[in-house]
């Protein structure tokens, strides 16, 4: 018996690419719910001057959440050989955003 040679590893076919816009529209739907806690503790603290621009940041970057998960899934159909495309960038961008407005977030904790 000879032994076989690997498999190439291409693009799922398969449900990961609704997984991924799933996960990315959890993540869009939580930075919303976040925002809306920052807006109440602003109201019940009377801090709305630190709350309105740092939920206006997580709603931000929830619609950019929501608009990458769309993208990513539609690119699904236009992948090549070399498998899925990666978006660093965006990547980065959200994830600084989010940190932004977690450290805004904390601040508006510790202030009250």
């Amino acid at each position: 018996m000879s032994p076989q040679a690997p498999k190439a590893h291409g693009w799922d076919e398969g449900a990961a690419s609704e997984r991924t816009l799933l996960a990315w529209e959890r993540t869009a739907i939580a930075s919303l719910a976040v925002a809306a806690l920052v807006v109440r503790a602003g109201i019940v603290y009377s801090l709305l001057g630190l709350a309105i621009p740092i939920a206006a940041v997580l709603v931000l970057a929830s619609v950019g959440e929501w608009l990458f998960s769309l993208r990513i899934y539609g690119e699904r159909e236009q992948v090549g050989e070399t498998g899925a495309v990666a978006h660093e960038r965006v990547h980065a961008v959200l994830v600084g955003i989010t940190l932004i407005a977690a450290a805004g977030s904390a601040a508006l904790s510790i202030i009250r």
